[in-house]
């Protein structure tokens, strides 16, 4: 019996898809369940063969071949994006959507582009997740159980998931979006967020998971934290830093340059741990952090400077760094 949910503690970006087809092989989970906004946020992951692997509506769990992959009911669905990776992916009986999950339509996209505020102020990615999100509030958005083309992949899925969950030997992943301190409710820089809370029991909510079932919550915290669009970002490199060093990145959805820090705000780590009950830390861009550490899977190799940052990460937050992320590949993880 066991249900983890895996979250960021910060501004997105910090490689949550990783983390959860690691997670996913390791646990030999049963049921990866994407939580979050919508398609606003990608998630990415390097295969041990090369291939760069791209998503933005379903979670990655399913490189574990015994993994099935779901979208939770409070996650906005756009059928195209969900179709594409379904099929991209070879996911056909594999992959499913909550029925009550609201649709984002076109029109919901080109009312976000139309937005001078969410453009000029937030910085918005126009995936019309908050436009769908806002009709859905307002109870007039459709739902994915009113397309026919998404009925072979409709399921109930929160209650596969606490069924899953409470199982002998079965395990629940849940993905949640973006960073905590993008949370609508929560975070300190409002507007500059996203559309919805960012959290581990948000995420909960949107899979119906009920809270019981929940074994660990594995906050991400990026050695070097990132975030695109406005708002706040402590110990902020130039981007002409960032490009020097050859640590640059760029956002899977939108492609724009990724503002980078030195190094975590530990207060505000303090803070995620705090919203979030975090009962491990992946410690996640080592090899960003420290150069030596490019492909380290040895907890042999982990060298002086990260190990003083992970000292400083576990006083901040008051859980241990269990896995360290130390390169773009599937197989650059180190589990302490």
């Amino acid at each position: 019996m066991s249900a983890i949910v895996v979250v960021d503690a910060l501004w997105g970006d910090s490689g949550k898809g990783k983390t959860c087809a690691h997670l996913a092989s390791r646990r030999n989970v049963t049921l990866n369940v994407r939580a979050g906004a919508g398609t606003n946020a990608g998630t990415s992951v390097t295969l041990d063969d090369g291939t760069l692997v791209k998503a933005r509506q379903l979670p990655i769990g399913w490189t574990n071949p015994r993994t099935r992959v779901a979208v939770g009911s409070g996650t906005m669905v756009d059928p195209r994006i969900l179709l594409d990776e379904i099929e991209r992916f070879g996911l056909d009986g594999r992959a499913f959507v909550d029925g009550r999950c609201a649709v984002i339509d076109p029109e919901h996209i080109a009312a976000e582009r139309a937005d001078r505020h969410l453009a000029v102020t937030v910085g918005s990615t126009f995936s019309g997740s908050g436009s769908a999100r806002a009709d859905f509030v307002l109870r007039r958005a459709r739902q994915v159980r009113d397309l026919p083309e998404l009925a072979p992949y409709v399921m109930d899925v929160a209650a596969e998931s606490n069924r899953v969950a409470a199982a002998p030997d079965e395990t629940v992943l849940v993905a949640g979006s973006q960073g905590t301190m993008l949370s609508l409710a929560l975070s300190p820089d409002y507007p500059f967020t996203t559309s919805a809370n960012c959290t581990a029991v948000a995420a909960m909510s949107d899979v119906g998971l009920n809270w019981r079932l929940v074994t660990d919550v594995v906050m991400i915290v990026k050695a070097m934290p990132s975030r695109v669009g406005e708002g706040p970002l402590p110990f902020e490199l130039s981007a002409a830093d960032t490009i020097a060093r050859g640590i640059a990145e760029y956002g899977v959805n939108t492609g724009r340059l990724r503002r980078k820090a030195e190094r975590p705000d530990f207060d505000l780590l303090a803070y995620a741990a705090m919203l979030n009950g975090a009962t491990q830390i992946a410690l996640s861009f080592c090899d960003h952090y420290d150069p030596a550490m490019r492909g380290a899977c040895d907890a042999a190799a982990v060298t002086p400077r990260v190990r003083e940052l992970i000292g400083q990460v576990e006083e901040a937050t008051g859980a241990p760094v269990t896995m360290l992320d130390t390169g773009p590949g599937l197989g650059d993880m180190i589990d302490l």
